[in-house]
């Protein structure tokens, strides 16, 4: 799936700057419409390692392969101080998130995209990139840059924007006692504006807490108390499968532009994350092929200016959800430790009908 020759041509249509589901996303489109792409990957093998619940609403896990499926989910059930509060019937699939992002660039690279992994991007100018692969420098050139490069973005960087608003993630993978068939999502006070997760995969599942920055030095020992609960519960035995891992996640809402010049943003590096939530799969594939489909109409027509049109086509999709939760984030966050936490948490979280009344977010 990379491209493996010592040289490496310098002259692209379009430079990806990712492998996730936003980069894989749009070198597929841009490579559909015929344009020549590259897609740069830092990581020596998409997908790995992972860093990621996993879980994806039924309609997104249809974009890869069934072989990237661990297992399918009725639905989702939340929980408040250890309270069994809401059941809700969201039918979705956990993932083996390493085989769905190589899915998604096995597409890209069928396509006609070229992948070369292990690219570490050392600079972004307009319409230049340079980058280390195999401990040799190389640049290369195209009139449309492409950042989907995680939420500490090169890419938006060298359009002067950063994420400022950080969820930190860490999970460990344990063993089940019996099968599930939904998700948990669980919330304590002390999960100070985040909560935990159960995420079934067959007999084990995801079990990870995402925190306030503030909090992260906390992690580990949040981790273990809340494994502990499930285990009282008889949720999970005392099995941990693998190393514990982590990550952030940007909650901050999406930055004031994403289409700078010849650059456009797409996924976690746009800030397409939805700030409630930390989910970021769906609105990162859908931003990436709007961003490549919009690159692929500029190239084709040689009228730049189209490449505006990816700003508005996302944002008339998505930013009135992004919106609201960002709203609804901001308002919990500032009420997290007043009041009643069990109607702070129906207020301001998806799986109560409180979250879409009028005036909320």
């Amino acid at each position: 799936m990379s491209f493996n020759g010592p040289q490496v041509e310098k002259n692209w249509d379009v430079v990806v700057i990712g492998a996730g589901p936003a980069g894989a996303s749009a070198a597929r489109k841009a490579a559909v419409g015929g344009c020549r792409t590259l897609i740069l990957e830092r990581r020596r093998v998409v997908g790995r390692p992972v860093q990621c619940a996993e879980y994806v609403p039924l309609a997104v896990a249809t974009k890869a392969a069934p072989s990237s499926w661990a297992q399918s989910v009725e639905g989702m059930l939340t929980f408040i101080e250890g309270r069994l509060c809401a059941e809700n019937r969201w039918p979705g699939v956990v993932l083996h998130r390493e085989r769905f992002d190589q899915d998604l660039a096995r597409q890209a690279v069928e396509a006609g995209a070229c992948l070369l992994e292990g690219s570490r991007v050392q600079t972004l100018q307009e319409g230049r990139v340079t980058f280390f692969r195999e401990g040799r420098p190389h640049e290369v050139e195209a009139p449309i840059l492409i950042g989907a490069d995680g939420p500490l973005s090169r890419t938006a960087m060298a359009l002067g924007l950063r994420h400022r608003a950080f969820l930190h993630g860490f999970q460990v993978r344990a063993g089940l006692r019996s099968p599930m068939t939904h998700t948990e999502v669980h919330f304590w006070p002390m999960f100070r504006e985040g909560y935990g997760w159960v995420f079934p995969k067959g007999e084990w599942a995801n079990v990870g807490l995402g925190v306030a920055r503030s909090q992260a030095g906390r992690l580990p020992g949040l981790l273990g108390t809340f494994l502990e609960h499930l285990r009282r519960r008889g949720i999970i035995g005392s099995e941990l499968q693998g190393r514990p891992t982590g990550g952030l996640v940007p909650v901050g809402g999406p930055h004031p532009v994403t289409a700078g010049g010849s650059i456009l943003l797409a996924g976690d590096a746009a800030g397409h994350t939805d700030p409630i939530t930390g989910g970021g799969i769906p609105n990162a594939i859908l931003c990436g092929e709007l961003a490549g489909q919009v690159a692929s109409e500029a190239l084709g027509s040689g009228d730049m200016e189209l490449l505006a049109r990816y700003e508005e086509s996302w944002r008339d999709l998505l930013l009135p959800s992004l919106e609201r939760a960002l709203t609804h984030r901001r308002q919990a966050c500032e009420n997290w430790m007043r009041g009643s936490f069990q109607d702070l948490v129906r207020s301001h979280w998806v799986a109560f009908r409180e979250y879409f009344s009028p005036g909320k977010g």
